[in-house]
């Protein structure tokens, strides 16, 4: 059964924090990767969904962020090709 998304506990600043988050739970994500090549392709073609997927224990707001922070590089990424 897929785990609530935690709500924010701490104050710290913003990017401290998602780094902190994703560090935290860095090998539950790489285990879930192992598990399946399916796992390993939805990861590279959409990283956040994946970790949606996987079902992480992660602040909502970091998800959020998260995907914030992908969208603005992709969208970098196409107005430069």
């Amino acid at each position: 059964m897929k785990k609530a998304p935690r709500k924010q506990k701490r104050s710290e600043p913003s990017t401290q924090r998602l780094v902190n988050e994703l560090e935290r739970c860095e090998e539950q994500l790489q285990d879930w990767i192992q598990v399946s090549p399916d796992h390993a392709r939805l990861f590279r073609k959409d990283p956040v969904g994946a970790m949606r997927a996987a079902g992480l224990d992660m602040e909502d707001d970091i998800m959020l962020e998260l995907e914030m922070v992908a969208a603005s590089i992709a969208a970098k990424l196409h107005h430069r090709q």
